[in-house]
């Protein structure tokens, strides 16, 4: 009858968060616990890790700290870990530094250590690589990934100390070799009992080839008086006692007594019989047979992708590399194709991890299937693979791309749900020119995202202006971190006009570039970059400070206008917008009702607790908030009924079709209809004409802004245009 371990442990949430570390009860002789160290100096992070790292197993023991210091003087001989996890920016000990404090402890030598990097932090990953990391999560981290990459490497763990080092089995020779030469100092049963003893196979054979002693060890693995007589062993044999000199160390394969292959680490040396005269070859092995398997394993590990068991990015780049070789720089032609699927994530999101999984096997599986002939399919992570087949030309190639975008025409059976997916793919070609695994790489990289802004399910090829683009856009994001750096950047002011007493009621504060020669690049050429990148963030901070610093000269001036600064709703997600406001009109010296800040529909809604709570705290200021690009958004307007708004600004799409669409004119008529309703305030913008502003006028439109009563222009230029009585409606 066996009895079975049950380990129950209970985590309370409190301890994870405050990082302290939290304990379970020691594991009993039978359940042996795998012990998973997190290190993060972020509360919120560690926490998220720790709960991660719970969910490897039942058998999983999470141990969380704040600081490397503390994780260091817990250690012990008592507390080894299986896993480390650890933050690569940490105050007092980076990673890098804690992974090889790590390294330098009697144990740390083969425990695995993860470090999680932000997904820019190349510096970062490098160090820690450097100081002994065994691999590195990109922030914010994936759950999937994680649970991957956290298996392999316990699991990898596991068998490094399953497997014995060859420092060990050099130490474990030399340990056999000091064995021999007291055998040889002392007398035939001293010889006997000392090398009994030695977990090795040892034997004596004479210059016929004749076993004429065999340890215990030797006995049981090959059977008493049975040995190798294998032409090869004979050889040497003959070798040895021709030279008198010994052999180098050499691998070998046997069968055992019961014919299982065992692989032995062998050396042999001669020794003579004083008394009888006699030369015999001593042989000593190692059995390492548990070591290669260990090794083969590993190199599974390492080198395919556990979910799918199609090759990885290390394999790939490997055989890539034999393969460009290979072939020349004119060498037969063949296809690079990467591919992803179209809305993987939304169904890993909604559906669960399992079935995102599951699907991801029988992706594989289809690829497999409809390429049979494929030199390599790969899986490069996530939802991401790559292709690599032989084709006559670029017509092939463009065949070969349909049939793999057309396998997933087919929805997908998962358990007992249908789903359908689609695939993206992008197709370089070979020969080509400085081909190499990195530039075909990103090249195939290049044409999968045309294919995407194209509209996904497609295929696309690349081209050399896809490069050409990618360069100026490398240059460009370069440049434009400088001056995010540097803070290269001005607000010009846009009047906004008051159409009851025609009069000038506030401004927009417009962001632009003042480059290292003096030129200003216009908004429109680096704002979608500075979204894609996260540059807005830093920039909109930027923004507000200073156009809360203008407004307030402008108060000490005896202009008294509302300025309005636009928000992006990244930094809604990214910080405390309320103290950002409170910091920067504090700073300032600003009256908070003199500030007002614009918002999209799409920032708005994609936040809305958050956004809720902090736009009502600046109601409360006094700072006024407006909805820019009204109409162009989400079609729910709940969020006018639930949110402190006091303005919409109607698009400028809708104010320029004004003439020649009954259809623009009709959306602008319910929009301020609506205002009215909700005792909301509208502004049209965009105005450039004066019948576009009589209309607006007719239909009660409150205020408006446009080219037609002033351009974007520097505060002191501005505040000529208000000295002079010139912004006023015609």
């Amino acid at each position: 009858m066996r009895l079975w371990c049950v380990r129950i442990i209970v985590v309370p949430t409190d301890r994870v968060a405050s990082g302290r570390p939290f304990r379970s009860c020691t594991p009993s002789a039978e359940a042996r616990m795998r012990l998973v160290v997190v290190v993060d100096d972020g509360s919120a992070t560690r926490t998220i890790l720790a709960r991660m790292a719970m969910t490897l197993g039942a058998d999983i023991q999470v141990e969380a700290f704040a600081s490397p210091i503390e994780a260091l003087d817990w250690f012990g001989d008592t507390n080894i870990p299986d896993l480390v996890i650890a933050d690569c920016r940490m105050p007092m000990m980076d990673g890098a530094a804690f992974t090889a404090r790590i390294r330098a402890l009697g144990w740390g030598g083969d425990v695995p250590v993860m470090v999680v990097t932000a997904q820019e932090d190349r510096e970062g990953r490098i160090s820690a690589l450097a100081a002994g990391a065994t691999d590195f999560l990109s922030s914010p981290v994936d759950h999937t990934e994680f649970l991957i990459r956290a298996r392999n490497l316990l699991q990898l763990g596991w068998h490094q100390k399953r497997a014995r080092s060859p420092v060990q089995l050099e130490q474990e020779l030399e340990n056999s070799r000091a064995a021999q030469a007291e055998i040889l100092r002392g007398s035939r049963d001293r010889l006997l009992q000392v090398i009994d003893t030695v977990p090795a196979l040892v034997s004596a054979t004479d210059a016929e080839g004749n076993y004429i002693f065999v340890n215990r060890f030797h006995a049981r693995v090959m059977g008493a008086g049975q040995g190798r007589n294998d032409a090869a062993s004979q050889l040497r044999d003959r070798q040895v006692l021709e030279t008198g000199l010994p052999t180098a160390r050499y691998e070998e394969s046997i069968a055992d007594r019961y014919g299982m292959e065992r692989i032995l680490l062998t050396s042999k040396i001669p020794f003579y019989d004083d008394a009888s005269g006699m030369r015999y070859v001593l042989t000593t092995s190692l059995d390492i047979t548990d070591r290669k398997k260990a090794e083969r394993e590993l190199h599974h590990l390492a080198y395919y992708d556990q979910l799918t068991g199609l090759p990885s990015r290390s394999k790939l780049e490997t055989e890539m590399q034999v393969l460009l070789r290979q072939r020349g720089a004119d060498g037969p032609p063949f296809a690079f194709v990467l591919m992803d699927l179209d809305r993987f994530k939304g169904i890993n999101d909604t559906q669960g991890h399992t079935i995102g999984d599951l699907l991801l096997r029988k992706v594989a599986l289809r690829l497999r299937t409809a390429l049979p002939r494929a030199g390599i399919i790969a899986r490069l992570g996530g939802d991401e693979f790559a292709i690599v087949h032989d084709v006559i030309d670029a017509a092939d190639a463009a065949h070969m791309a349909e049939r793999i975008v057309g396998i997933f025409a087919r929805p997908f059976t998962l358990g007992d749900r249908v789903t359908s997916v689609g695939a993206s793919a992008g197709v370089t070609l070979f020969p080509a020119r400085g081909a190499t695994f990195e530039t075909l790489l990103k090249r195939a990289d290049l044409a999968m995202y045309r294919a995407k802004n194209e509209g996904r399910c497609r295929y696309a090829f690349f081209d050399e202006e896809m490069e050409q683009a990618f360069a100026a856009t490398t240059e460009l994001e370069q440049a434009l971190r400088r001056a995010v750096e540097n803070e290269e950047f001005v607000l010009h002011y846009q009047p906004q006009i008051d159409l009851a007493s025609g009069t000038l009621c506030g401004v927009e504060a417009l962001i632009r570039w003042v480059q290292p020669g003096g030129d200003l690049v216009h908004p429109g050429c680096f704002l979608p970059l500075a979204e894609e990148t996260g540059l807005i963030a830093p920039m909109t901070v930027w923004s507000l400070r200073e156009a809360c610093r203008q407004a307030a000269r402008w108060q000490s001036d005896g202009i008294h206008i509302r300025v309005a600064v636009n928000l992006s709703g990244v930094l809604f997600r990214q910080h405390d917008v309320h103290r950002l406001v409170v910091d920067a009109t504090t700073e300032a010296g600003l009256d908070p009702s003199f500030l007002e800040l614009e918002l999209t529909e799409t920032a708005v809604i994609e936040n809305p607790e958050s956004a809720g709570r902090q736009l009502a705290a600046l109601q409360q200021m006094g700072v006024s908030v407006a909805i820019d690009d009204f109409g162009t958004g989400y079609a729910s307007l709940v969020y006018l009924t639930r949110l402190p708004i006091h303005r919409l600004k109607i698009d400028r799409v809708f104010i320029q079709d004004l003439g020649s669409s009954p259809g623009s004119r009709a959306i602008v008529k319910a929009i301020i209809a609506l205002g009215k309703n909700l005792g909301i305030r509208v502004i049209a913008e965009g105005i450039e004409r004066q019948d576009q502003l009589r209309w607006l006028e007719e239909q009660d439109c409150q205020e408006a802004q446009g080219f037609y009563f002033g351009y974007p222009v520097p505060p002191a230029k501005l505040q000529d245009l208000v000295d002079s009585g010139t912004l006023m409606v015609p």
